[in-house]
Parts: C-alpha cells; structure tokens; sequence
C-alpha cells in the first residue's frame, strides 16, 4: 500500500532525477534565463509611469504658460501627484527586480549546480508595497522570494533543494507576476496611458485654427500622428510585458505541476515553447523606449 508519506518521498526523488538530468537543467537555465531577461526589460515600463503622468500634466498647459510648481499651487498639485506615481513605478520595478534575480539563481543552479547572489532584496522588498499595497498577496509573496534570496546569499543554495520548493515558489511568482500585470494594465495603460492620450488630443483640437493656412494644418496633423504613434507604441509595450509575465509564470507553473511526472528528455519540450514565446516578446517589450 502506498501511503501520502511514502506517495510524497517517491515524488520527491523522481524529481530529483528530472531536475539533475543535463538535458533538464539546460532546458531550465534557458527557461529561467530568458525570465530573467525578460524582468530586467520591463524597467523603462515602470519608468514610463511618471513620465506619461508628467507628459498629460504639460499638456494641460497652454503654450506660452511657463508655469513652474514652485509658483503655481495646481501645477504643484499635479507633480506630487506624479511623484507618487513614479514611486509606484520604483515599486513595481523592485519588484521585478526581485523576481528577475530569483529565475537568475535558478538558472546559476542549473548551471553550476549552486547560486549565490549579491542582491539587496531585503531592501527592494520594503519599496514594493508602493506598487501593491502592504497586505496584498503580491507584496507577501515577493516578501517572500527575498527571504529566500537572502539565503542564497547567506548559505548557497542546492539543485536538489528546488524539488522541495517548486509549489511554494511557483505560487509566489504567479502572486508576483499578477501583480505586475495588474500594475501595467490597470494603472499605466487603462489610467496613464488614456489621460495623456485624451489630454493630448484636446491640446492639439484647442490649438488648431481652421484659419491655419495648408501647410501648418499638414504640420500640425502630422505632429499630432508622432505623438500619437509614441503613445500606442508605448502601450504595445506594456501589453506585451503583459504577455511575457504571464508566459513566465505559466511555464514555471507548469514545471511546478508536472516535473515529478516527467522523463528527464520531456522537459524541454515543456518549457521551450515558453523560451520561444517569451524571447520574441523581449524586443518587443522595449520597441517604444
């Protein structure tokens, strides 16, 4: 009779032998890899917060205005308001940062079979509440990963460890990655990314004369379409940000949920539509920037 514990055991070594095979840890270190690449391209997303806030801010101002927020209450109004959102950005930033250097030490296991990383987590993690607020699952679960960082760094961490940890780690990326998304999606792209569009188009609506002559009305429209095709790039990034964050974390799902069952040769096959998908999206992640 096969008991939970001894069901557990079983699943624990045949895991073990799937997660030491070459084949495997070669499929994981390009899985993991192209994660972490993907990670670190998200930056100017995340920078781009304050900046398109900054940007619908100008845009509100007629020309000629030459306000400064050191003179004027609204426009001082308006920047902190900003400032805040570029602390949101950091804090999805650090984030990602967090989470890009946890797939790079799994892809220095895989590698070398031990990882240690000289990274600051401990203090990335307290900046991330900004970008998801200080009890959600997001926050806890990138808590977390840098615990687990930092012993990577204090102590070195073992290949064979990993069989124990996929289900945790695997459901503190999804919590992450979910949180990334809705970063992205809800507040740069639904909220940001819409004002500076409409405000953008109200300026140009206000300063066009039908009295212009031909060729101001040509410059001004196609200044106008730069200015639009700026904004819909910028968008274009995000949303394929989006797609990379959730390919990253299905893939890792997927090995979480099936590496027990696999033969150590199946496992690319698991993973490396995932690399495809994820290394086509990271240029153009960064098209706009």
């Amino acid at each position: 009779m096969i008991t939970k514990n001894s069901w557990i055991q079983l699943s624990v070594t045949t895991l073990a032998v799937v997660l030491v095979g070459c084949t495997t840890t070669d499929a994981i270190s390009n899985f993991c890899g192209s994660a972490a690449t993907t990670l670190a391209s998200s930056s100017p997303v995340f920078n781009d917060m304050q900046g398109s806030c900054m940007r619908a801010v100008d845009s509100r101002e007629p020309i000629g205005a030459y306000k400064t927020a050191a003179a004027d209450p609204k426009l001082a109004e308006s920047v902190a308001r900003c400032n805040d959102i570029g602390k949101q950005g950091d804090g999805a930033k650090a984030a990602a940062a967090i989470l890009g250097d946890y797939f790079s030490a799994i892809d220095a296991l895989a590698s070398f079979g031990t990882a240690k990383l000289g990274t600051d987590a401990g203090t990335l993690a307290k900046n991330t509440s900004a970008a998801f607020g200080a009890t959600s699952p997001a926050q806890t679960a990138i808590q977390s990963i840098a615990s687990d960082l930092t012993t990577l760094l204090e102590s070195g961490y073992q290949l064979k460890k990993l069989e124990g940890d996929l289900e945790k780690v695997s459901n503190n990326i999804n919590a992450v990655s979910d949180g990334l998304v809705s970063v992205i999606q809800s507040n740069y792209i639904d909220q940001l990314l819409a004002d500076e569009e409409n405000k953008v188009a109200v300026r140009y609506r206000e300063f066009y004369q039908a009295g212009f002559p031909p060729e101001a009305k040509v410059m001004l429209e196609d200044r106008w379409r730069a200015d639009e095709a700026a904004i819909q790039a910028k968008r274009a990034s995000g949303l394929n940000l989006i797609s990379a964050l959730r390919a990253l974390s299905k893939g890792f799902s997927d090995l979480a949920q099936n590496a027990h069952q696999l033969k150590a040769k199946e496992l690319p096959g698991l993973l490396g539509p995932y690399v495809t998908q994820i290394q086509s999206l990271i240029p153009q992640i960064q098209k706009a920037f």
